[in-house]
């Protein structure tokens, strides 16, 4: 009986190894066939499905939406944006010109700029929107400021009650005077809860608007061969060349503004040392490659000079052309106003 109990267990020892063995040959014949690379095996082969390929998915741009294969978005910031706007009048739905951060011409209306008061993580990562505070309850709003709708803009800052007419924040047109200006970038009063160093004094860069060409210097129909005059400061036209001028209007705010310079009803030729022509050049009859029978055109002419200002040639000239547009000091309808008086004097 001790000897066959030895005998089991000496054949158990010795037998199941090899019985593993055999089992693991069988499968692997059965399965990869007599070749080391499986290269005879009898399952059927691997089908591929193929992955298709993914449509990459774009995060649309802050600001108005348009179509990628018909507008270029133009690259702005926040301050540079609102002071255009204002300075142009603040209107609601017309158009406003800008020039972009590397340089292009751009146009923009009030949708291109209300992201910057009603969207959410704009100003910094995390930052609620800005009518998240200045909202339309205004019992409640921060400031008694409603920054959710363009009325809301309109109306001013510390309304009581909600539908009277509260503190002026547009300064009026007068953008460096404006306490939105004051309050977001003078006084670095960003959003609520801004991390220090998190936001450029300029604000954000958003992508607003969409890119415009301007017409290049050529000859009018008038002058034949003559180049039209451009102003020696580099800029496009403002949203003055669009708008409807009173020519009773421009010819107070002329009198107010451009006859120190320009003379009684553009006429006279006011001295200017240290420029080439010794003179001011008269308005009251002006430069004739700036006239045009278009009034749309001759209103572009004009518009460039009084948006973006011109320095005269010569050595050292005494005065210069103030860029009324550009630096604010003139509305975008005072500059319409005073063109269709200028143009009134050049018919």
């Amino acid at each position: 009986m001790k000897r066959d109990f030895k005998s089991c267990m000496l054949y158990a020892l010795f037998g199941l190894p090899i019985f593993l063995l055999l089992f693991i040959a069988t499968v692997y014949v059965a399965n990869c066939g007599f070749s080391a690379d499986c290269s005879q095996a009898s399952l059927p082969g691997i089908i591929h499905t193929p992955i298709p390929t993914l449509i990459p998915a774009v995060i649309p741009s802050q600001g108005r939406m348009v179509q990628a294969e018909a507008f270029t978005p133009c690259a702005i910031s926040a301050r540079s944006l609102l002071s255009t706007w204002v300075t142009a009048g603040y209107q609601e739905t017309q158009l406003f010109t800008f020039k972009d951060n590397h340089g292009n011409f751009c146009q923009a209306t009030f949708a291109d700029v209300q992201p910057l008061f009603n969207q959410p993580d704009i100003w910094y990562k995390g930052a609620l929107a800005c009518d998240a505070c200045h909202n339309a309850d205004i019992s409640i709003a921060a400031a008694n400021l409603d920054l959710s709708n363009y009325s809301g803009i309109l109306a001013g800052g510390k309304r009581t009650p909600p539908a009277g007419q509260g503190e002026d924040i547009l300064g009026g047109g007068n953008w460096e005077k404006s306490s939105l200006n004051q309050t977001l970038f003078v006084n670095q009063l960003m959003p609520f809860g801004h991390p220090l160093g998190g936001v450029s004094p300029d604000g954000p860069t958003i992508q607003a608007g969409i890119l415009v060409t301007t017409p290049e210097p050529g000859p009018t129909a008038e002058s034949g061969q003559e180049e039209v005059a451009r102003p020696s400061e580099a800029g496009g036209p403002g949203e003055a060349a669009s708008l409807t001028g009173d020519k009773t209007a421009g010819q107070k705010v002329y009198d107010d503004h451009c006859q120190v310079c320009h003379g009684l009803d553009g006429m006279d030729n006011v001295v200017n040392p240290g420029s080439d022509d010794g003179t001011i050049p008269p308005l009251n009859p002006i430069d004739e490659t700036l006239i045009s029978s278009d009034y749309t055109t001759f209103a572009y002419n004009l518009d460039l000079f009084l948006q973006n200002g011109s320095t005269p040639e010569g050595p050292n000239a005494a005065f210069q052309m103030p860029a009324w547009g550009a630096n604010g000091a003139l509305t975008q309808q005072q500059i319409a106003d005073v063109i269709a008086y200028l143009i009134s004097l050049n018919p």
